[in-house]
């Protein structure tokens, strides 16, 4: 009688055990990234931060904030990122915080989020080692994009390039550099839909190619450009069919060829 009983109990704590969900885990709305101490386990609080961006995203909540605490390279053996929802990554008063790119096929950081999106990246230093990298930033869906006080240099293809297929996509550029890549932004509007690059106060300089363009690619591309220097480049600024810029006020510096649909439009 007493082992019929200890069975029946043992079965109902199993049963208990097993009917009770595995804890879901909690995202953070704040991570940290370290070059000097980060490691890709826990859930990267200040005091244990990670070590890639990749892996502070799992534990970032959407709409939250991936924060650098030192310099490093935190894109994960050469990898980058892939960005599928709204977040910010922001290095801002850290030096060489950012991915040092050695993936010749893909892009540093990608961004592939949905609808409404709003992506925030500032301070931060990609680099793609001499053409070893194919691409800084590839914005592919998501609303809106903001680039600011980062250093984007030294890919194959593109230092930013705009191929989206939600409708609309802005991409804000401000207070950036973009260099020695072989275009420096290009935007190419995707399954008709609008894409806009708006890029303020920014140097483009030395892309073997074009510095700053748009094409049509079944969608409607849009540049506008404030304060900005696009040189260096056989191309300065060279429009397809399809794709047009707004110069906005006397204030672009632009060396090389103009090619496309440009309009001035004045200070307001």
């Amino acid at each position: 009688m007493k082992t019929s009983y200890a069975l029946v109990l043992a079965s109902a704590i199993i049963l208990t055990l097993g009917a009770i969900p595995a804890q879901a885990i909690t995202l953070s709305n704040r991570t940290f990234v370290s070059g000097t101490t980060g490691a890709d386990t826990g859930t990267c609080p200040i005091t244990a931060p990670c070590a890639s961006f990749s892996y502070a995203l799992s534990q970032t909540v959407a709409g939250g904030e991936i924060d650098c605490l030192t310099p490093g390279d935190f894109g994960g053996s050469g990898q980058g990122v892939t960005i599928t929802k709204s977040v910010s990554i922001v290095c801002d008063g850290v030096s060489n915080g950012g991915i040092l790119n050695t993936n010749s096929g893909g892009p540093t950081i990608s961004i592939n989020a949905g609808s409404g999106a709003v992506v925030y990246l500032s301070g931060l230093d990609l680099n793609g080692l001499a053409g070893a990298g194919a691409i800084g930033v590839d914005v592919l869906s998501g609303s809106t994009v903001y680039i600011a006080h980062c250093k984007i240099r030294s890919f194959a293809d593109y230092g930013v390039s705009v191929f989206s297929s939600t409708n609309p996509t802005r991409v804000f550029i401000k207070d950036s550099i973009i260099v020695n890549n072989r275009t420096g932004v290009l935007v190419e509007a995707q399954s008709s839909a609008t894409n806009a690059a708006i890029i303020v106060n920014t140097v483009i300089d030395g892309n073997s190619s074009v510095a700053a363009g748009g094409d049509n690619d079944s969608g409607t591309s849009v540049l506008a450009l404030e304060n900005t220097v696009l040189s260096g480049s056989p191309t300065g600024l060279g429009l397809g069919t399809g794709a047009s810029a707004e110069l906005i006020g006397p204030s672009n510096t632009i060396a090389g060829a103009i090619t496309g649909t440009t309009t001035s439009v004045p200070f307001k």
